[in-house]
């Protein structure tokens, strides 16, 4: 009985990783075992291992999709292209487009896009999905926004802000850590309509001053706050803290007369919880902040009864003639 061809060392280095059980170590969910190997094979052997790669598309297997993408191999383009569109994994969609991506090819975008409309897969689908779809070129900056808005998933839309933000050339760590969209994307996050609707309000205003050509200076998009400077300081720890003594309510002392951006952040960081803490309800009250009355009708409609109570008396306090 004749033998095949006698295989390179490489060639079964690649085998045996493809072959693997699938195992649920972080190697494995990043790809197959041994697979630098593909860049070592040549001529009838490297077709022979993107074909088997190509193959494995079929049962949406991520990983051969990222390994061919590495590989360069333009023949897996109609195959990505099917599981892009057809696959039933979210997963996999996600991880066809962005090979093909990769590849030079851009007929993956629908898939990406789509699975945002829809609000197929997971959170870490939809993520993934938004991220990919600002790495295209001219993104549908208005899904972004959709997404951001809309995705029930908090992560979901954390990470369509920062894909907008990407895709407007606004995704620096110098304007991403600054205070004014810092303070947006945390406001975008709450579960308060009237709260997310203000933030996007500033949000467009932004985006549309850069866009007209305002620098990130001028927008006030690279101001950070002294955040060790009191009385900064003590309210910023005071938000988080389990300490007994901010138990009762935030360290409120000389914040009152705070003006400027550094109010601003104040009032800030007290919307964003207000959904969250009832100190941040009994904050807005004492500091009078005008801006949450309406968050906190908003509020008072779906609030428990000890929440409820701190609403009603914020909402006295800060409409009273």
């Amino acid at each position: 009985m004749s033998r095949g061809p006698e295989r390179s060392p490489w060639f079964e280095i690649f085998l045996s990783g493809v072959n693997a059980p699938f195992g649920s170590t972080r190697d494995d969910l990043d790809g197959y075992r041994g697979i630098g190997a593909l860049s070592r094979l040549t001529g009838a052997e490297r077709t022979e291992a993107e074909d088997i790669l190509i193959g494995k598309l079929a049962g949406d297997d991520g990983r051969a999709a990222t390994a061919l993408a590495e590989a360069g191999c333009v023949r897996a383009v109609p195959a990505l292209v099917e599981r892009a569109a057809d696959s039933r994994s979210p997963t996999m969609r996600v991880f066809a487009a962005r090979a093909l991506l990769r590849l030079g090819d851009h007929s993956g975008r629908a898939a990406v896009a789509a699975l945002l409309r829809t609000r197929a897969g997971g959170p870490s689908d939809r993520s993934s999905a938004v991220r990919l779809l600002a790495e295209f070129p001219d993104p549908d900056k208005n899904l972004m926004l959709h997404t951001a808005l809309t995705d029930p998933d908090r992560i979901v839309r954390n990470e369509a802000i920062t894909a907008l933000l990407t895709a407007h050339g606004l995704g620096g760590d110098e304007t991403r850590s600054g205070e004014v969209l810092r303070g947006i994307g945390g406001r975008m996050l709450s579960s308060l309509e009237s709260v997310r609707d203000e933030a996007l309000a500033e949000l467009r205003t932004v985006l549309a001053r850069w866009e007209a050509g305002e620098t990130a200076e001028q927008l006030g998009l690279t101001w950070h706050a002294d955040r060790q400077a009191e009385p900064l300081k003590s309210f910023i720890i005071s938000l988080d803290s389990e300490e007994p003594e901010w138990s009762r309510d935030y360290a409120l002392d000389g914040v009152a007369e705070l003006t400027g951006r550094e109010r601003a952040l104040v009032e800030n960081l007290v919307l964003l919880r207000l959904d969250l803490d009832r100190r941040a309800v009994r904050a807005a009250a004492r500091l009078g902040v005008g801006r949450a009355v309406e968050p906190l009708r908003e509020l008072l409609r779906s609030a428990a009864p000890d929440t409820a109570a701190d609403v009603l008396t914020a909402l006295r306090d800060l409409t009273q003639d």
